[in-house]
């Protein structure tokens, strides 16, 4: 009898003691679970402005493509020229954004010249063809895709007072003109203003020429000037992409790769039929923007760019270097351009591109 109740209580204690070790390990792996829920439903948090070709994303939520791609996406608005400044912070304000080809090799040296965790323009997703000159003095020739190769005019062209930011993608197309007439382009005398300082000038005839993108385009149209001159006559863009620090996207891979399936996602939508799915991009401009587009104005000013609707276009386009708008030839004109005027001493390199699923 007594060595039945000692068999019985090694038993019960064996029980309990099971019971306390798989309590403990259900509480682990709940807490294993929850740490990595919480660090996985983190959003991504996704730098945007107020423009036609970088507002497309408004529209991921109404379509469902965070739970479509599993991935939350947090969007926040910026003025264009504090993205790039706010995904080099170290204040974490946002983890990526968007930037032009241009103006991250322009600044790739001193963004990244403290510290080991550079900004990185990882993947392209447009051009921009909109960059321009507008006018409002008659006098001032049109330079179009025949008329850009009739030397004369060209100089004629560059003779008048040119406003236009200095290191810009706008003086980097008045930089190419110079080469094409053989003019040094530092005997070229510009005006450093802003686009939008600069249309003002060229409206009181301060300037004759201003350099626009598109919402000054649109602003100068409204007031009866002219675009006298534009990247697509000498088959240039500007590409834009993602950029982000490296660590970040070495800890957020999955989110960015879901992130740039978003943006083509985005862009089929509303491409395919901007009558009907415009909405929320008007709307969302309408809040943000300085010029308020009519549905004509928001459909003409689309048309400044070139959108990739896929991995692939955006791959054979851009990425590889035969491709109409390559990443390679684009960084090695900026890189002529900065050279010879002195912004860098060493050419830069071209960015790598991530690879896609």
């Amino acid at each position: 009898m007594t060595q039945f109740k000692s068999t019985l209580i090694v038993l019960i204690a064996n029980l309990v003691l099971g019971l306390l070790l798989c309590a403990c390990s259900q509480r682990t792996m709940e807490k294993g679970r929850t740490a990595s829920s919480a660090k996985f439903s983190e959003p991504l948090r996704m730098a945007i402005s107020p423009y036609q070709d970088t507002a497309f994303l408004v529209n991921v939520k109404s379509l469902g493509l965070g739970e479509k791609y599993g991935t939350k996406l947090e969007l926040l608005t910026l003025p264009w020229e504090d993205i790039l400044p706010a995904v080099a912070s170290a204040g974490k304000t946002v983890d990526i954004g968007y930037a032009s080809l241009a103006t991250y090799l322009t600044k790739s040296e001193n963004l990244n010249k403290q510290g080991n965790d550079p900004v990185l323009f990882i993947y392209p997703l447009l051009v921009f063809k909109g960059n321009g000159f507008v006018s409002f003095n008659p006098s001032v020739p049109v330079l179009n895709h025949e008329s850009v190769n009739n030397n004369p005019l060209v100089k004629k062209f560059l003779s008048y007072k040119i406003g236009a930011p200095k290191s810009s993608f706008a003086q980097m197309l008045l930089y190419m003109l110079t080469k094409k007439i053989g003019m040094k382009f530092s005997n070229l005398p510009i005006t450093d203003t802003t686009m939008n300082d600069g249309l003002l000038a060229a409206e009181n005839g301060s300037l004759d020429i201003a350099a626009a993108g598109v919402p000054q385009r649109t602003e100068a149209l409204k007031q009866y000037g002219r675009v006298v001159f534009s990247a697509d006559a000498l088959g240039v863009g500007d590409i834009v992409g993602l950029v982000c620090k490296e660590s970040v996207y070495k800890e957020r891979r999955k989110d960015i790769d879901s992130l740039i399936k978003m943006q083509f996602d985005c862009e089929k939508f509303v491409l395919n039929d901007l009558d009907h799915h415009s909405d929320a991009m008007l709307t969302y401009l309408k809040a943000n923007a300085a010029t308020q587009y009519t549905l004509p104005e928001f459909k003409q000013a689309l048309t400044y760019q070139y959108f990739p609707l896929s991995i692939k276009d955006a791959e054979k386009e851009m990425v590889f270097n035969k491709g109409k708008y390559s990443i390679d030839k684009q960084t090695d004109a900026v890189n002529q351009y900065l050279l010879d005027i002195g912004a860098i001493k060493t050419a830069r390199p071209t960015p790598k591109i991530i690879s896609l699923n």
